[in-house]
């Protein structure tokens, strides 16, 4: 049986981290309670941006194959898109459930 090595831990969020996804050039993404979207160096464990929200915690967060647009699921019913290269909000779009 293999055993994984822990490579860094990245701390910066003020509250719980809800969903974290891989971006180009040794980096991640992660969605958080804090409103915020980080983007991290896997290769140095530090904070490279946030990109915080209007409201709502971040939920989950997913990123475009190509690496340039992240998708963010907010707790105020609300789906965001943000172009990672600009930093500007590109889409936003309320979900209704019921």
């Amino acid at each position: 049986m293999k055993t994984a090595k822990l490579v860094c831990t990245l701390k910066a969020n003020t509250d719980r981290v809800n969903s974290v996804a891989a971006l180009p050039g040794k980096r991640i993404i992660s969605a958080s309670d804090d409103n915020t979207l980080k983007i991290w160096s896997l290769e140095t464990a530090k904070e490279l941006l946030a990109i915080e929200g209007e409201s709502g915690c971040m939920f989950a967060v997913a990123v475009t194959p190509d690496g340039k647009k992240a998708i963010a699921c907010l707790s105020n019913q609300t789906l965001k898109v943000w172009n990672l290269e600009t930093l500007q909000e590109v889409f936003t779009e309320v979900i209704l459930i019921g």
